[in-house]
């Protein structure tokens, strides 16, 4: 995902992101805010957002339930 995706989708409740990292457990959520150069995203089970480097999202649409 770039910055300029992630601005375009913040706020959009029907909008979901995937968290990829290298190693490590999926996460989904749903972007708050965006910088020049971090995502913010409000991860499932959470009550903040993490800053997020963009690279490590991907878009999705609708909700998402399980690992793919």
């Amino acid at each position: 995902m770039t910055i300029p995706e992630a601005r375009a989708a913040m706020g959009r409740r029907d909008l979901r992101v995937v968290y990829r990292p290298a190693h490590g457990k999926l996460e989904y959520g749903q972007i708050t805010n965006v910088n020049d150069h971090y995502v913010f995203v409000r991860y499932e089970g959470s009550e903040t957002s993490r800053a997020t480097d963009p690279a490590d999202l991907q878009l999705l649409a609708g909700k998402v339930t399980g690992n793919e």
